[in-house]
């Protein structure tokens, strides 16, 4: 009773979650087709790194790859580039929680990767505080429709052992790996498994790094990344 009360005064769908059109978003992604039409341009399809998907303006590997930077993951995956529309989405999906904006998103996400080369999607943490005040962890939210789409089960085989700042307040990718470096603890029987860690954003990749090592120094055979959008450093 109380969800077709809700669904009667607060209809999905009632308007745009990027623009706030009230008259065209369709119901099942809340987006007007002005604004699926941009977020579907900011797709990582081209000119993209061969390896991790980092946006380039050539072809072939990116800076971070030919120095080493995404080791120890052996692939990086993402659906969008980190701007407009796949922004605002981010946005509201890490700080509104909003429910349309991660399925928009993993939609997408469900799509950029090979499904029989992992075992189990891994989602990145929060320390227990910051998902107090924030009420989820979008990284799990994501997992959690992903794993719908693909069969992939979410293992929680990670935690944040202790707070840390927000790596999007930090500037410079050695500040950065400094703040998450023995963050992280993992849990659980990962022996062998071939993991995916999930996360909504990738800059630098030091969180991503962090998480693959102690995944790995687990016993995790393989890690990759997979990320809604992928930012260029100067942007985020």
């Amino acid at each position: 009773m109380m969800e077709r009360l809700l669904n009667f005064f607060f209809p999905r769908g009632a308007e745009c979650l990027v623009c706030g059109d009230p008259r065209r978003a369709d119901e099942r992604y809340c987006l007007c087709p002005d604004c699926r039409r941009e977020l579907l341009s900011l797709r990582l399809r081209e000119n993209v790194c061969i390896r991790c998907m980092h946006p380039l303006d050539g072809k072939g590997l990116c800076p971070f790859c030919r120095a080493g930077r995404l080791e120890p993951m052996t692939a990086g995956y993402g659906a969008f580039r980190y701007a407009g529309a796949a922004r605002t989405l981010v946005h509201l999906l890490k700080y509104g929680y909003q429910d349309e904006a991660a399925a928009a998103l993993a939609a997408v996400m469900a799509q950029c990767f090979p499904e029989n080369r992992y075992d189990a999607l891994v989602p990145v943490p929060l320390h227990r505080a910051r998902q107090r005040m924030r009420g989820a962890n979008q990284s799990a939210v994501l997992c959690g429709l992903i794993g719908q789409r693909t069969g992939l089960p979410t293992l929680d085989a990670l935690t944040r052992t202790r707070k840390t700042n927000e790596q999007a307040k930090i500037k410079g990718a050695g500040a950065r790996q400094r703040n998450v470096r023995g963050a992280f603890a993992a849990h659980g029987e990962i022996s062998g498994l071939r993991l995916l860690l999930v996360d909504d954003v990738r800059t630098t990749g030091a969180t991503a790094r962090a998480c693959a090592e102690t995944l790995l120094a687990a016993g995790a055979k393989d890690v990759g990344i997979l990320t809604a959008a992928i930012a260029q450093e100067h942007t985020r």
